[in-house]
């Protein structure tokens, strides 16, 4: 019930000691509990700004560990690391079910292991330590929490784009690749189409509204394809 060895046992787990410890009984505040006790804040509000923190500090992360994958790759693994069941996760490792504060009904219905709650607080409390000790200790103990996250998720599975995957595909059987591009549409809007060859044949081909776009989907294209048997039988 946030009694100061759960709180104790939240800030050990965080790395980091509140100096305002009220910040983080307001970031383990549920409505439930708010709404029994009139005057006590809930941690609704905590939760929107931990929300721009936390995106902020993932997408830091993504993009120094993906330096060379395009928008839209790092757009889904971000996805992957801010979804609920990721948030509720790092609360469980922070020990967060022990010290929230929740209305008599909400703590008998199991509300402290409820994804959905625990995945609300986890913004709250990143929130509580940058209105406590400023944004630059949050994208730390976000990083420091995120860091195994990320790594296991890139292990997990391939978030390189097409392009990439094309290259090592083809350089293991020793070949290597090259892309024709062509401009069509008006100059506001210009649409290229690349082709990707291999020894002089087109292997698959795609369209995007830059080079690099266009040349991962005729990747994407040939993968898609399992690439001809001439290319693999070379």
């Amino acid at each position: 019930m946030a009694d100061s060895s759960s709180l104790a046992a939240i800030e050990e787990h965080l790395g980091y000691a509140f100096s305002d410890p009220s910040h983080l009984v307001t970031a383990l505040t549920h409505t439930s509990y708010a709404g029994e006790h009139p005057g006590t804040d809930s941690y609704e509000r905590y939760e929107f700004l931990g929300d721009s923190v936390l995106g902020l500090a993932i997408t830091l992360l993504i993009f120094e560990a993906m330096p060379d994958e395009p928008e839209g790759t790092m757009t889904r693994v971000r996805a992957l690391l801010v979804d609920e069941q990721t948030l509720a996760a790092v609360a469980r490792s922070w020990g967060v079910g022990a010290g929230l504060r929740l209305g008599v009904g909400e703590d008998r219905a199991g509300g402290r292991d409820r994804d959905s709650i625990l995945a609300d607080a986890t913004e709250a409390i990143v929130a509580a330590i940058a209105l406590d000790g400023g944004a630059d200790h949050a994208l730390s103990v976000v990083r420091e929490a995120w860091k195994p996250i990320l790594a296991d998720r890139l292990d997990a599975e391939d978030h390189r784009d097409a392009r990439s995957r094309l290259q090592e595909t083809l350089a293991s059987r020793g070949l290597s690749i090259e892309y024709a591009f062509e401009r069509g549409g008006p100059d506001h809007a210009a649409v290229f189409t690349a082709t990707a060859i291999v020894d002089g044949r087109p292997i698959g081909s795609g369209e995007g509204a830059s080079k690099k776009a266009a040349a991962v989907a005729a990747a994407a294209n040939a993968l898609d394809t399992g690439l001809p048997g001439e290319i693999t039988s070379v």
